[in-house]
């Protein structure tokens, strides 16, 4: 790992021209829209789109629009990223889900400098899960409507159990229909949304019961279950 840089905003135009391009990797992606020129054609393309550049290839991006931020990273690598991880180069990725790959790439940023002596073997794995990550962006994930909301929905599911969602609530807050809601959760994820609740439930509840002195009745309502019996059978 080379560089690794979170740029601020950016008021001032600039154009990055390198006509013979650099001798590491480059992974870039702005947060605001900018501009490409792959093969002399010239292409505009949306905030969290990433670009992969392989080492000696030739590359230009300049903003679209005023301030202009990006995440880059510069690194080198024993394989093939687009071989080992299907991320194709020269093609513009639409990131799915970029509040967690910046979060990620912050992580990478720390630990590059944090100076642990495991520093090699941390940055090789959190740089293959950003690789994943960003190869999952480019799968079918990019074709499902209201995927971001729907992996919020997730999220919410895992981290509070004790939390009263129903499937009309969530589907009206997407103005979408609860079977539209139902079909675009499992398309997603491979699961229901009702699974997923039980799932989410079940775990802390073993949790609670292991490791906490909460009566049962209590593990319950914080399990989402208002009446112990069903808890019970659950």
């Amino acid at each position: 790992l080379k560089y690794v840089v979170i740029n601020p905003s950016i008021t001032d135009y600039f154009e990055c021209d390198m006509k013979n391009g650099i001798y590491n990797d480059l992974l870039l992606i702005p947060t605001t829209p900018f501009v490409t020129r792959i093969n002399g054609r010239f292409c505009k393309h949306p905030a969290y789109t990433a670009f992969f550049f392989p080492k000696e290839t030739p590359y230009f991006y300049a903003p679209a629009s005023l301030p202009y931020k990006d995440y880059f990273i510069q690194f080198t690598s024993d394989k093939s990223v687009t071989e080992e991880y299907m991320i194709p180069p020269l093609q513009p990725i639409n990131l799915c889900d970029p509040a967690r790959i910046f979060d990620l790439i912050e992580i990478i940023a720390f630990e590059n400098i944090a100076g642990s002596p495991n520093r090699d073997e941390i940055l090789n794995n959190l740089m293959k899960t950003l690789f994943l990550k960003i190869c999952e962006s480019g799968t079918n994930t990019n074709t499902i409507k209201h995927y971001n909301e729907l992996l919020n929905v997730r999220r919410d599911i895992f981290n509070y159990p004790e939390r009263n969602m129903t499937l009309e609530m969530l589907a009206d807050k997407l103005h979408i229909s609860p079977n539209y809601f139902h079909s675009l959760y499992k398309i997603a994820f491979g699961r229901t949304f009702m699974q997923d609740i039980i799932e989410s439930r079940i775990q802390h509840a073993k949790y609670f019961l292991a490791y906490s002195n909460q009566p049962v009745n209590l593990i319950a309502v914080n399990c989402g279950y208002n009446n112990t019996e069903h808890f019970c059978r659950q």
